[in-house]
């Protein structure tokens, strides 16, 4: 299988997270262990849960 890495703000990732799960294609949100800020890692989180 392959895998497509998206980098961004968690703004940026919300919005191709919208778009994947508004045109029924599958994937997963997973933490990349960066060097984020504490509200940052919140918004990741969030993104996480919702789409997991």
């Amino acid at each position: 299988m392959a895998k497509i890495e998206i980098k961004g703000s968690p703004e940026e990732l919300e919005r191709v997270t919208t778009f994947l799960a508004n045109n029924n294609i599958k994937f997963n949100v997973v933490n990349d262990y960066g060097n984020h800020s504490l509200d940052d890692i919140d918004r990741y989180q969030h993104l996480m849960r919702k789409y997991t």
